[in-house]
C-alpha cells in the first residue's frame, strides 16, 4: 500500500468519525430542543392557562363580594341579576382556559382533575329559580381550592418532567463523551497504524541520506516493495553508487593534481621566498593580535632576526620603530633611529585582520635629497648660489628692504671663451672656481655672490651709495684682471660689469621689480662691453632704447618673410686638389627697407628666440634646393640648420618636402650643424641626423673647435664632413699652436674617413699651409665673397680657370664680380 493511499485512508476515516460524531451531536441537540419545547408548551403553558382561569374566577368572586357588601344581609333581586350577568360573562372564558390547560395536561391525573374542575364551573348558577346566590359564593371558594389542587398537580407533573429531561440530558452528555472518546481512540489507532506503516521507512531513508551526506558510502540498502519509500531507497542506493564512483574518480584526479600542484607550490613558494628575500625593504606581517608571522631577510639585516610569534612591541620597540595605534591616520611615517639611520615605515591593513609593514632605510636617499636641494639652489661647479637662490634672495631683499636701496652688479668675464677654447673645459671650469673664490674675497660684506650660468656672475650690495658701488666695481675689475694660476697656466682675463640700483626705480615695491633690476643690469653690462670691456657702467634710461630697437627688429622679422626681404647668397666650396667648385654654401641676408642689409649675426639669434627661424629655415631649404637644381649634377649646396629647427620635430619632413618640390637629388644636399646642437637632447638630435642620412642628405659639422668639441660626438655619429672654424685659419701664419690644432683636426678627419674643409681662407699663405697639411677643400674670400645665385655659373668658371692656371686667387680677398 502506497503512502499516498495510507494517508488518504486515514484522512477519510477521520472525516467519517467527524461526520458521525457531528450527526450524533445534532440528534441529541434536536432531542433536547424537543424536550425543552414540550416542557414549555405542556407544563408552563398549562399552568399559565390554569392561572388565567383561576384569575378569572377570582375576579368573579371579588365582584360577588362587592355586591354582597353593598346589599347587606337582605336579599336583593337586582344584585342577583347582576351576579347572574357576571357569571354568564366570566364562565365561558374560564372554561376556555381550562379547556386549553386540559389539552396540555402532562399526566392523566392532571387531565381528570381539570375535567372535574370544568364540570363544577359549568354547574355554577344552575340552581332553582329565585334561590339566593350565597351558596354560589361558597362554591366559588371550593372551586378556588380545586384550582389550587390542579395547579399543584400540574406543577408536580412539570417537576417530574423536568427530572426526566435532566436524565435525558445526562444520558445525551454521556453518549456524546462516549462518541468523542471512541473518535479519539479510533483517530489514535489510525494515526498509530499510519505511523507504524510510514515513519520507520522514512526514518530508514533519512538515516541512509544522512550517512551518505556524512560521507559514509557503504550503507546496506534493502528495498522490499515498490512503494514510495521503496523507490526512495532504490534511488538512494543508486545515488550512493554514483557518488562512490564519482568520488573514486575525483580522488584519482586529486591525487594526480596534488602531485603536480605540489611541485608548482614548491616553485611558487620558492619564488615567494626569493621575492621576499630580494626586496630592498624590510617586511613584517603581523596578525590581528599583533604577533609576528612573517619577516624577510632584509628586515633581519636591518634590525636583527626577530622571533616568530613575538609581540609587535617586543619586535619593534628595541629599534625605536613603535607602531602608532591608528594605522589609518598614519599609514606611513619616518623614524630617526639612535644610530643615525632614517627609516621610512609604511603600513597596510590586510583582509582578515592584522597588517603588513615595510621598512626602508632612506638615510642615503635623504642625504641625496638634501644634496639635490642644495644643488637645485647652488651652482654645482663653484658652490655659489645659482639663479634660483639669487632670485629668491633679491625678492626677499625687496620685501624686507623697507625703503633701503641696494644695487645689483651683473658681471660677465672677458676672454673666458678663448680660455675655454684654447685650454679646454677643465681649465675653464677651474678658472670659474677661482673667479668665484676671488669674488667672495673681494666682497665679504655683500648680500650675495651668485653664478647665473656660463661666465655670468652677479653681486648684490646693500645700503651703499653710488660712490661706494663705483669703488666696489673698480675693485672687482682690478681683482679679476689680476692673473690666475690654473694648473701650469697663467690665465689673464677681465670682467665687464653692469650696475642697476633700486634707487633708480620709480616704485621698488612694484611687481616684477626683480626682473626689471636684472634687465637694467644686463643693459648696463652690454654697454660696458660695447665700451671696450674691462670696465663697469651704471644703468641709464637711454640704454632701454637698445632694447626697444631689438623689439622693433622682432616686429620687422615677423613680416620680413612675407614681404620677401630675405635673400640667399652663395659662397663657393672649392676642391683645390681637383681644381673645381664642389658646391656652394647658402648664406642668408636680410635687406631691411630702412636699416639696409642686416647681418645674420644680428637677426638670426633674434629669429631663433622668437621661433621664426623654423619658417625662415624651411624657406631657405626649399629656395636653396630649387636654385641648386639648376647647377651641374656634381655641384652640391650646403645649408645651415638651426638647433631650433631640430626641436620642432618635423625637420626630416621639411627637408624631404624641399627635395621633392625642387627635384634635387638628396646626395647633393649638405646640411651643416654646430657642436652646440649636440649639447641639447643628443638622443633626439642623433635620431634626426640618422633619419636625414637615410633620406640621402650629407651631414657636416660646422665651426668645429669653437664649441664644446668632443670626440664622442664624432664617434656617436659619423659626419660626412668637418669644417674647421675660421678663427684657427686666420692664425695659421702667426701661431704655431693654431697650425698644430688644424693638423690634428685634419688627421682626425682622415682617420675617421671624414672630409675636411677649412673656412675663412683669405690668403695664399693660409691655403699653402692647409694644402701642405693635406686639407684641399677650402672656403673663403680668397676665392669669392658670397654672391647671388645668378652668378654661380660665372663664379665656377672663373675659380676653376684660376685654379687651372695656378693663380687660385689674390694675396688678399677681394669682392667677387
Amino acid at each position: 500500500m502506497s503512502i499516498r493511499f495510507k494517508i488518504l485512508f486515514g484522512c477519510l476515516s477521520l472525516t467519517l468519525i467527524t461526520v458521525v460524531m457531528g450527526a450524533f451531536t445534532q440528534r441529541s441537540q434536536q432531542e433536547l430542543g424537543t424536550i425543552a419545547t414540550r416542557l414549555y408548551d405542556e407544563a408552563f403553558m398549562a399552568v399559565s392557562y390554569l392561572r388565567e382561569a383561576q384569575n378569572g374566577l377570582m375576579k368573579l368572586s371579588v365582584a360577588f363580594d362587592r355586591l354582597e357588601m353593598s346589599a347587606g344581609a337582605a336579599a336583593n333581586p337586582a344584585h342577583d341579576s347582576e351576579k347572574a350577568a357576571l357569571l354568564a360573562e366570566a364562565i365561558p372564558d374560564i372554561l376556555s382556559s381550562l379547556q386549553v390547560a386540559q389539552e396540555r395536561a402532562m399526566s392523566l391525573e392532571g387531565e381528570e382533575a381539570t375535567a372535574t374542575l370544568r364540570r363544577e364551573i359549568e354547574q355554577l348558577g344552575t340552581g332553582p329559580d329565585g334561590t339566593s346566590f350565597r351558596p354560589l359564593v361558597t362554591e366559588l371558594g371550593n372551586i378556588q381550592q380545586a384550582f389550587d389542587t390542579v395547579v399543584e398537580i400540574y406543577a408536580g407533573d412539570g417537576y417530574t418532567y423536568r427530572q426526566s429531561v435532566g436524565r435525558n440530558i445526562d444520558e445525551s452528555n454521556q453518549h456524546t463523551w462516549l462518541v468523542m472518546s471512541l473518535s479519539v481512540i479510533i483517530a489514535f489507532v489510525i494515526t498509530f497504524l499510519l505511523t507504524r506503516s510510514i515513519v520507520p521507512a522514512l526514518r530508514e531513508v533519512v538515516r541512509i541520506a544522512k550517512a551518505i551526506a556524512a560521507g559514509q558510502l557503504d550503507n546496506a540498502i534493502v528495498s522490499r516493495d515498490s512503494s514510495e519509500t521503496g523507490q526512495m531507497l532504490q534511488a538512494l542506493a543508486a545515488m550512493q553508487r554514483s557518488i562512490r564512483s564519482s568520488l573514486q574518480r575525483i580522488n584519482a584526479l586529486m591525487a594526480e593534481q596534488a602531485s603536480s600542484h605540489a611541485g608548482e607550490m614548491a616553485i611558487q613558494h620558492g619564488r615567494f621566498e626569493a621575492a621576499l628575500d630580494n626586496m630592498t625593504q624590510g617586511l613584517c606581517l603581523f596578525d590581528s593580535a599583533g604577533r609576528l608571522t612573517i619577516f624577510n631577510r632584509r628586515f633581519s639585516e636591518m634590525f636583527g632576526e626577530p622571533e616568530l610569534g613575538a609581540d609587535v612591541h617586543t619586535v619593534l620597540s628595541r629599534e625605536g620603530l613603535e607602531t602608532p595605534l591608528d594605522l589609518g591616520a598614519t599609514p606611513s611615517f619616518l623614524r630617526d633611529l639612535p644610530d643615525g639611520r632614517i627609516i621610512a615605515v609604511a603600513h597596510q591593513r590586510v583582509e582578515g585582520g592584522g597588517w603588513v609593514a615595510t621598512y626602508e632605510d632612506v638615510t642615503e636617499r635623504r642625504r641625496v635629497e638634501a644634496r639635490f636641494a642644495h644643488m637645485a639652489r647652488h651652482d654645482a661647479l663653484t658652490g655659489l648660489p645659482n639663479r634660483v637662490l639669487f632670485r629668491e634672495h633679491i625678492e626677499d631683499a625687496l620685501s624686507r628692504g623697507r625703503g633701503k636701496a641696494f644695487s645689483v652688479l651683473s658681471l660677465d668675464l672677458d676672454g673666458f671663451k678663448a680660455v675655454n677654447d684654447n685650454l679646454g673645459h677643465p681649465t675653464g671650469d677651474a678658472l670659474l672656481q677661482a673667479v668665484a673664490r676671488r669674488l667672495e674675497e673681494c666682497v665679504p660684506d655683500a648680500e650675495i655672490v651668485a653664478r647665473l650660468g656660463g661666465d655670468e656672475f652677479v653681486v648684490i650690495q646693500q645700503d651703499s651709495v653710488q660712490a661706494d658701488i663705483e669703488t666696489l666695481a673698480q675693485r672687482l675689475v682690478e681683482a679679476l684682471h689680476a692673473p690666475f694660476e690654473i694648473d701650469t697656466h697663467q690665465v689673464v682675463i677681465g670682467v665687464s660689469i653692469g650696475i642697476a640700483s633700486t634707487a633708480d626705480l620709480a616704485d621698488p615695491t612694484a611687481a616684477g621689480t626683480s626682473d626689471t633690476l636684472l634687465k637694467n643690469a644686463d643693459l648696463a653690462l652690454y654697454r660696458a662691453k660695447e665700451d671696450g670691456r674691462g670696465t663697469y657702467r651704471f644703468f641709464e634710461a637711454e640704454m632701454d632704447a637698445r632694447l626697444q630697437a631689438r623689439r622693433s627688429m622682432e616686429m620687422d622679422l615677423q613680416t620680413a618673410l612675407d614681404r620677401k626681404q630675405f635673400e640667399i647668397l652663395y659662397q663657393p666650396l672649392v676642391d683645390t686638389k681637383r681644381g673645381r667648385v664642389a658646391g656652394f654654401e647658402a648664406l642668408l641676408r636680410w635687406h631691411h627697407p630702412e636699416r639696409g642689409t642686416v647681418s645674420p649675426a644680428e637677426f638670426i639669434p633674434v629669429a631663433e628666440e622668437m621661433g621664426l627661424i623654423k619658417a625662415i629655415g624651411a624657406w631657405v631649404l626649399e629656395q636653396a634646393c630649387m636654385e641648386a637644381a639648376g647647377w651641374p649634377d656634381d655641384v652640391k649646396v650646403a645649408v645651415n640648420l638651426s638647433p631650433v629647427q631640430f626641436g620642432a620635430g618635423n625637420l626630416v619632413e621639411i627637408v624631404s618636402h624641399a627635395l621633392r618640390v625642387s627635384g634635387l637629388e638628396a646626395n647633393r644636399l649638405e646640411l651643416e650643424i654646430t657642436e652646440s646642437l649636440l649639447l641639447q637632447d643628443s638622443g633626439g638630435v642623433l635620431e634626426t641626423l640618422h633619419r636625414l642620412r637615410i633620406l640621402g642628405a650629407r651631414i657636416a659639422m660646422d665651426d668645429f673647435g669653437t664649441g664644446y668639441s668632443s670626440l664622442s660626438y664624432l664617434q656617436r655619429f659619423p659626419f660626412d664632413k668637418i669644417k674647421i672654424d675660421q678663427t684657427f685659419i686666420r692664425q695659421l701664419s702667426d701661431k704655431a699652436d693654431s697650425t698644430a690644432i688644424v693638423r690634428a683636426v685634419i688627421g682626425l678627419g682622415k682617420s675617421l674617413g671624414m672630409a675636411i674643409l677649412a673656412e675663412g681662407v683669405e690668403t695664399r699663405e693660409q691655403l699653402a699651409i692647409l694644402q701642405a697639411e693635406g686639407c684641399w677643400d677650402v672656403q673663403g674670400y680668397l676665392f669669392s665673397r658670397p654672391a647671388p645665385a645668378g652668378k654661380a655659373a660665372e663664379l665656377m668658371r672663373s675659380i676653376e680657370a684660376g685654379l687651372t692656371s695656378g693663380a687660385g686667387g689674390t694675396d688678399r680677398a677681394r669682392p667677387a664680380a
